[in-house]
């Protein structure tokens, strides 16, 4: 029987995943309280995933809803997808709660690790839709590796301290939603249909592929711990920003949409069709579900 390309992935990383794992272990208490005033510190921090999760769950969606032309690889690809499995829309939903409008996307200008990884990522699986293989096991094992670990020192931070021990294990506060899952498993029944479909897809793939997808695998950890890097660059000053910002919304609106580029604040634009600058120094607040976006 062959080999699960997950398995591969994971022989291929284990170095890499140590010294991820280490960084993150490192950094973590730093976010939280007590050594942070709130949470807001790993909110902003994890926003800087949103992207990524982003960019590899719409691929995947697309390749898994594409029919025509019949690809081989369409067909592989429409049976690794596993729609429970999906973080985006969880993770957007924690930033929303978290963070106000205007903090919630990572100024692209100030991270440009994950700005690169992200341009990596869509070009990649346009050019080999097969690497999909590689990042989503490792973006979503990692959720049930050492994301479990990291979701018990969340749910401690996030639950109040008059809270029992046992009450804190049960507890789901807001805000951490991406890291937990519905039903009784947890989320651990769709670890393992999701190791099964990779394990039965591994015959499917040709070495070429295989080779190819486990290259990116190294190429993901080495991305990742450089991004996480500049997490912990950028976030105190993001987080000095939140607290300190009392400048008037039109001003907040150009700092963060126009490192966008200029297509991407026009597109911004539309939604502010009816917005005036105030006059006189008075403030005109953005509306909510315009920001948002």
């Amino acid at each position: 029987m062959t080999t699960s390309i997950g398995d591969e992935i994971n022989a291929a990383t284990r170095s890499h995943h140590t010294t991820l794992n280490q960084l993150i272990l490192e950094l973590l208490p730093l976010a939280l309280p007590p050594h942070a005033a709130s949470n807001e510190l790993y909110a902003l921090g994890i926003s800087h995933f949103l992207p990524i999760y982003s960019a590899i769950e719409s691929s995947l969606r697309t390749y898994a809803s594409t029919e025509n032309p019949p690809l081989r690889t369409h067909d592989v690809l429409r049976a690794l997808h596993l729609p429970a499995l999906e973080r985006a829309e969880a993770l957007e939903n924690d930033i929303k709660l978290l963070l106000p409008p205007l903090h919630r996307v990572p100024n692209t200008c100030h991270n440009p690790r994950l700005q690169a990884f992200r341009c990596h990522i869509e070009s990649s699986l346009v050019r080999k839709p097969h690497l999909l293989f590689a990042y989503t096991w490792i973006f979503y094992m990692a959720l049930f590796s050492g994301g479990r670990y990291i979701r018990s020192k969340l749910r401690t931070a996030f639950t109040p301290s008059n809270t029992s021990t046992s009450q804190r294990h049960l507890d789901k506060p807001a805000g951490l939603s991406f890291w937990n899952f519905p039903g009784d498993a947890d989320g651990e029944d769709l670890k393992l249909e999701f190791k099964a479909r990779v394990a039965r897809l591994s015959n499917d793939l040709s070495e070429e592929e295989k080779a190819d997808i486990v290259a990116e695998g190294v190429h993901i950890m080495v991305s990742l711990t450089d991004v996480v890097r500049e997490v912990a660059e950028t976030v105190p000053e993001r987080a000095s920003a939140l607290k300190n910002d009392t400048r008037p919304s039109w001003v907040l609106l150009l700092r963060y949409f126009v490192p966008m580029g200029l297509m991407g604040f026009l597109s911004a634009a539309v939604g502010f069709a009816s917005f005036k600058a105030p006059q006189d120094g008075a403030t005109t607040p953005i509306p909510m579900h315009v920001a948002a976006k």
